[in-house]
């Protein structure tokens, strides 16, 4: 058993300091013995698992079912899993009392040295092992979270899912703290949802756009289809948008000005490198209702992308700056938007902590006629 943390701030592995959080760190205890007390005392209850036969959305053929030996308290799976007869073994959950492979287990050097051969259809599982272990992890956050919201979920996994269990709560602007277990809770993710190969969520979010919760509704993941396999009653929204029902939702315009199309130089410590600039004419507001108007550009390298991270690593090859309405009526507003990229480059550089210390590839390409 050992336990280390992850700062998710840290520059270096590749974390960021959003504004407004001061803490984003996570610890995890792994190799954690499961005090399973029945198993330990009277052994392992192997029951059969597996999955049912399906069929893909949009598939023409039919997968078949698979059968295995699982410990029905603990979860451990035989070692080896084994391959068992699914017309021999109907029902999932059912006692299994053998036969089991109780040959050793090859080594490695040996299993190399073995010719490749297609294993049997059908094989006998291996005994489960008598002292399994787990992990626990958690996520603190204080601050500016990931998500404005404000409310809690917790999560009861299924067979396969790397995370037994999970639960988070969100306080908005004050911070969120996310926990899971690894492999414990087995028992109680067995008895609530030991079929299929989604997960069940129940939770409750209060947010600026809307008021939403789950009753044991399945883990989508976005897939409307898997959504659409729960009774409504499972998972619903309000909408609390009232302006936005109103006057419509709050939305950015962009047009094109025609003839404000040109090439500059943006000059780096390492070198110049041209890029196209084109202005455009923003508004945003809502569909009925007062609207601000503003002014982007739109940047491409017509060359080599501007390196953030190193020589050749992260290079930018386009994006978008604002620029004043003064500077567009004056004409300068190439200038204006040149020193903004410079000035975004700059920054990302320094969130990456690298600054070019020697030649850096600048690609020369020849301005647009």
């Amino acid at each position: 058993m050992y336990a280390f943390k992850v700062n998710y701030q840290d520059p270096d592995t590749g974390g960021s300091r959003p504004r407004g959080q001061l803490l984003n760190m996570g610890l995890f205890v792994v190799s954690v013995p499961r005090l399973i007390l029945a198993c330990r005392l009277l052994g392992h209850k192997p029951v059969i698992d597996g999955t049912e036969p399906y069929q893909p959305v949009g598939a023409a053929y039919r997968g078949s079912a698979h059968r295995w030996v699982v410990c029905d308290r603990c979860g451990v799976r035989a070692h080896p899993q084994g391959t068992l007869n699914p017309d021999n073994h109907p029902n999932l959950g059912a006692r299994y009392h053998g036969p089991w492979d109780d040959s050793p287990p090859a080594d490695e050097p040996t299993r190399k040295r073995m010719p490749i051969e297609p294993p049997p259809v059908y094989s006998r599982p291996g005994r489960i092992e008598r002292r399994p272990t787990g992990a626990f992890g958690a996520q603190l956050i204080v601050g500016r979270g990931h998500f404005g919201a404000v409310g809690w979920e917790v999560k009861v996994g299924n067979s396969a899912s790397e995370h037994t269990l999970a639960a988070h709560v969100n306080l908005g602007a004050l911070g969120a703290l996310y926990v899971h277990t690894e492999r414990f809770g087995t028992w109680l993710q067995r008895r609530l949802n030991p079929v299929g190969y989604h997960s069940r969520l129940i939770g409750f979010e209060i947010s600026t756009r809307a008021i939403s919760w789950n009753l044991w509704a399945l883990r989508d993941g976005g897939d409307s289809r898997i959504r659409d396999r729960d009774p409504r009653w499972r998972r619903g929204e309000i909408d609390v948008r009232i302006l936005d029902k109103m006057l419509g939702p709050k939305r950015y315009s962009y047009t094109d000005i025609p003839g404000a199309d040109v090439a500059r130089l943006v000059r780096m410590p390492e070198g110049d490198y041209l890029v196209r600039l084109r202005l455009r004419r923003v508004v945003h507001g809502r569909r009925h209702g007062r609207k601000t108007m503003g002014w982007s550009v739109n940047w491409d390298c017509l060359g080599r992308g501007i390196p953030t991270k190193g020589p050749e690593r992260g290079r930018v090859y386009g994006s978008g700056v604002n620029v004043s309405d003064e500077a567009v009526k004056a004409g300068t507003w190439p200038a204006e938007a040149v020193a903004a990229i410079i000035v975004d480059a700059t920054a990302d550089r320094t969130s990456h902590r690298w600054e070019p210390t020697g030649p850096v590839p600048v690609f020369e390409a020849k301005a647009p006629a």
